[in-house]
């Protein structure tokens, strides 16, 4: 479910239903495969992401229920939050929690994480970790690893003298949280509150099931488009840049309207949802990718091209400029100084080298309230996206420049979050 943050939508979004092991499956398989390897969106792109099966850019052709089936029994039984835990925008990392795949305080280190999203998701270690160092480098605690899945770390876990605050997911505006959510409102629209379900967004997206009561990548895709539009026309503020990009997962055979409401904790039917704050839960009977196509870094990718391919109106990188419907597009070769245009952005691994060069760029901006020099923090980044980044045939950015987005007010907008937020 794309949402409002890479992270977000990322995690949230990567359920699995069993594809069933038969001919004509395997066969849909290796003809959507035939367009992903080679990474050609030019022939047909709306037609490609609606095609696109369930697991992503490689699909998945066998189902094993004792690999795949998720526990929500034992210490995986669901519990309700206390009023002292931490829970945020991300349905799937609050319902992780809730079941303790993470730990039901809300606060993980690395290796939690990459524990509890292999468990529950089968999420890659590789990208687990990337996704969890960059949480704490931007909105947690480098020197004791930590991050937040929801609002601001509590007094004891933040360190005086290296980073000012830890204000957690639920803050990280244009770190991981972003503009144009599907569920929820722009935080300068809702006085710094993007981690709240709005259960009108939540209407419409639930619609988008149909008769069929099905939801789709593709569905998710087509929604996105239409709330960019919203937000650009409502929010003054409004900025989107390439930090918080869309990345969107779907389940590996369907989602129903059943399921899609137990994630997001809401009850009801349509005209009369409730949405139950910090309740999302794993349905039974859930089923995560196999182990043998876990979700990797490089699918992410594909995935954000196939996206962007299919619908091109949503590849914007700037904002409004203070007024609604002032939305002013920056360039992709100005911000890389020429490297990368928007015709060959999803060519090879052009994507991920723009986003990471621009992350690391961007890093500054997003520590709020730095007491020291940020090597500590750009090291971190480095220490564990390197592994990732190193395979990676990206050619050397000279000149590229995030100073081009200071024109943007959404860009620096900041807010600060409550003790607790759930």
């Amino acid at each position: 479910m794309k949402s409002t943050s890479f992270f977000y939508a990322l995690v949230s979004s990567t359920w699995a239903f069993p594809v069933m092991d038969d001919p004509e499956t395997a066969q849909i398989a290796r003809d959507l495969l035939r367009h992903y390897q080679p990474r050609d969106l030019s022939q047909d792109p709306l037609g490609i992401s609606r095609a696109q099966t369930n697991c992503g850019p490689t699909p998945c052709t066998t189902f094993d229920a004792a690999d795949q089936l998720v526990s929500v029994t034992g210490q995986n039984a669901y519990q309700s939050p206390a009023a002292s835990d931490i829970r945020g925008p991300c349905p799937g990392l609050n319902a992780a929690a809730n079941h303790g795949y993470l730990p039901r305080n809300g606060i993980a280190t690395i290796e939690q994480t990459v524990s509890g999203l292999q468990a529950l998701h089968n999420m890659q270690p590789a990208l687990a970790t990337a996704l969890s160092e960059y949480a704490i480098a931007t909105d947690g605690n480098v020197l004791e690893e930590v991050w937040s899945i929801g609002g601001p770390l509590p007094a004891d876990y933040l360190v005086e003298g290296l980073l000012g605050t830890g204000q957690g997911f639920s803050y990280s505006h244009n770190a991981y949280e972003g503009d144009a959510s599907i569920g929820r409102n722009d935080a300068y629209t809702n006085a710094g509150d993007a981690h709240s379900l709005n259960i009108t967004k939540f209407e419409r997206v639930y619609a988008l099931g149909g008769t069929e009561d099905r939801y789709t990548l593709d569905k998710f895709r087509a929604r996105f488009e239409a709330v960019q539009d919203e937000s650009i026309a409502n929010n003054p503020y409004y900025f989107t840049g390439a930090f918080s990009t869309v990345v969107v997962e779907e389940p590996s055979d369907y989602l129903d309207g059943y399921n899609f409401k137990s994630f997001f904790g809401v009850t009801g039917e349509p005209g009369n949802f409730t949405w139950i704050r910090g309740q999302e839960r794993v349905p039974e009977q859930w089923y995560r990718r196999p182990t043998s196509d876990q979700n990797t870094a490089p699918d992410v990718f594909v995935d954000v091209g196939i996206g962007y391919a299919a619908y091109p109106n949503t590849l914007k990188f700037g904002g409004n400029t203070g007024t609604p419907n002032s939305f002013v597009g920056l360039d992709v070769a100005n911000l890389t100084g020429g490297v990368y245009n928007a015709a060959d952005l999803f060519n090879g691994d052009n994507l991920a080298c723009f986003s990471y060069n621009i992350l690391q760029e961007g890093i500054p901006d997003f520590l709020s309230d730095i007491l020291n020099d940020i090597t500590p923090v750009t090291s971190f980044i480095n220490k564990y996206v390197g592994p990732i980044v190193g395979g990676l045939n990206c050619t050397q950015i000279e000149g590229q420049s995030t100073g081009l987005f200071n024109d943007f007010p959404g860009y620096k907008y900041s807010p600060s979050g409550p003790d607790t937020n759930y």
